[in-house]
């Protein structure tokens, strides 16, 4: 398994006071999750990227969501499922058995909103391009602190007022607290 993503800063976030990064929105750019060469969702397009497609994801809310279903996954809950707020309608599904999780790819005409992590299965469903595919728990667990690590990193290098922002903190408490 692995989380590729791509932040497509506006220049203005480079010189932005922590008031502007809390209150002008949130952070996006690329996200992409590949459990296999055949099962990935998301997109992380060529560089250069055509002025039309800057930043169609929000990585803020898919980084602080991935990193939220990591946390419980390693401490209370063996399933959660990630609502990808871009679409109508897709779900990520992740489910923990031993040492193994399995992700599955979901669709539901059920859209609980912006940013949602739910810890119980959806009542109708179907399944989406891919299902179950298996993932080691401490590859998935370290790949989501990794690269969730990197991101903060990346961010801070471009402005550390972000190290103050609601959200990032949110995201860090998160990592702080998974269980491996």
């Amino acid at each position: 398994m692995k989380i590729n993503y791509l932040i497509t800063f506006d220049s203005e976030e480079s010189d932005a006071s922590l008031d502007e990064l809390e209150y002008g929105g949130r952070l996006s750019g690329y996200f992409e999750l590949v459990c296999n060469e055949e099962c990935s969702y998301g997109c992380i397009p060529y560089l250069p990227i055509p002025a039309d497609l800057q930043g169609l994801d929000l990585l803020s809310t898919w980084f602080e969501q991935i990193s939220e279903a990591a946390m419980l996954l390693s401490k209370t809950s063996d399933f959660v499922i990630i609502n990808d707020i871009d679409s109508y309608n897709s779900w990520i599904e992740i489910q923990k058995s031993g040492e193994q999780v399995f992700i599955s790819h979901i669709i539901s005409e059920k859209k609980a909103g912006h940013g949602a992590v739910l810890l119980k299965p959806l009542s109708n469903y179907s399944n989406g391009r891919w299902v179950k595919q298996p993932v080691e728990s401490n590859v998935f667990f370290q790949e989501v602190i990794g690269k969730t690590l990197t991101f903060l990193d990346e961010l801070l290098s471009h402005n550390k007022n972000f190290l103050n922002v609601s959200w990032v903190n949110r995201i860090m408490n998160n990592i702080n607290n998974i269980e491996v």
